[in-house]
């Protein structure tokens, strides 16, 4: 016969089991909602490469600023740049800013990227913070740039910097690097900070530089630029060492100025072996300052732009390709030509 056992009162004063309860082997962890995966871990590396070659290279020019050093360039327009008032911001070396501004962005890309695999609310929070750094600093360094492009053009005379050039490179490049990596969210959530980064570094750009009147270019009265040929490294095609050659047979010119970045981007052209026979005329052979006139030759030839072509009796301003070189000696070399040929018909 089944013994039945009745409920005592113990048990009618146990609670039943929840069916809502945990089992024991269930992780008490907290559960982290899913996100949008990471900045592609390559590109965040490309921007923080970038951002180390930006900090050797302000560092490098803090140096020179500081310590009065000869500055490395093919032509003396870095030193110009340097000396000049846009060269330092509030009595400090402007490139002391950009080293600092540089190695703050290399900071935060590094960071993002240890960040990068860690998927835990902490993880993703830091992401976002690092994030909302690199977007700010990257926007600040392009503004900069952008600005001293401005100035180089506008208030000194396109003096040619490769410095300059370098640092605006490597902004650009952070810039579209960083900005084509970011899903539409992260434009949305990132453009308030980099927009108030850029706005910010035009204030405080603006409020620790000189102001000209409208169209002056700045040009101290006891400027001096020393002369220095321009350093050409390219390489000279078998083209326009032929071109050289036919250059000086007719009698070409090409007048330039060595502070002129038009000139040596046609001597670039040609390359270095070229530029050994090459019908170039400096026109300020012995330096720069304000009031300088032109070398004789230049001024006999009524050069009045850099470069100024002159061939078969024609003059062309501006750069040249190698096709025009060789369609304007064409045409010289048929002139020539021709009164040969009436001199020996019969």
């Amino acid at each position: 016969m089944p013994i039945v056992r009745s409920a005592g009162p113990d048990d009618l004063s146990r609670p039943a089991p929840s069916l809502s309860d945990p089992e024991p082997s269930a992780s008490s962890a907290p559960v982290v909602p899913a996100t949008e995966a990471p900045v592609n871990p390559s590109n965040v590396g490309a921007v923080l490469a970038l951002a180390t070659a930006g900090l050797v290279e302000t560092t490098y020019l803090t140096y020179v600023k500081l310590f009065d050093a000869t500055v490395a360039c093919p032509t003396n327009g870095c030193e110009s740049v340097l000396a000049s008032p846009w060269g330092s911001l509030f009595g400090a070396p402007l490139p002391l800013f950009g080293m600092l501004a540089y190695g703050a962005v290399g900071a935060a890309a590094a960071l993002y990227l240890r960040q990068a695999a860690d998927s835990s609310a902490e993880g993703v929070a830091g992401r976002r913070t690092s994030l909302l750094a690199l977007s700010g600093g990257v926007a600040a360094l392009a503004t900069t740039s952008a600005v001293l492009m401005t100035i180089l053009q506008t208030r000194l005379g396109g003096t040619p910097c490769l410095w300059c050039y370098v640092s605006a490179a490597l902004s650009a490049s952070m810039a579209v690097t960083l900005g084509t990596s970011l899903s539409g969210k992260q434009v949305k959530e990132n453009a308030p900070a980099a927009v108030a980064a850029a706005l910010a570094t035009a204030a405080v750009l603006y409020a620790g530089w000189p102001h000209p009147g409208a169209g002056q270019v700045y040009i101290d009265d006891d400027f001096f630029l020393e002369y220095k040929s321009p350093v050409v490294a390219t390489e000279s095609s078998s083209r326009a060492m032929d071109l050289a050659a036919r250059l000086n047979a007719v009698g070409a010119r090409m007048y330039g100025a060595f502070w002129c970045s038009h000139c040596l981007e046609q001597k670039e052209e040609f390359g270095g072996a070229a530029m050994t026979q090459f019908p170039y005329v400096e026109c300020f052979p012995n330096g720069w300052r304000k009031g300088e006139k032109l070398a004789p030759l230049c001024e006999a030839a009524n050069v009045r732009a850099f470069p100024t072509w002159v061939i078969g009796g024609k003059t062309i301003e501006g750069e040249l390709l190698l096709d025009e070189v060789e369609k304007e000696l064409a045409r010289a070399e048929a002139a020539a030509a021709a009164p040969e040929a009436v001199a020996v018909a019969p």
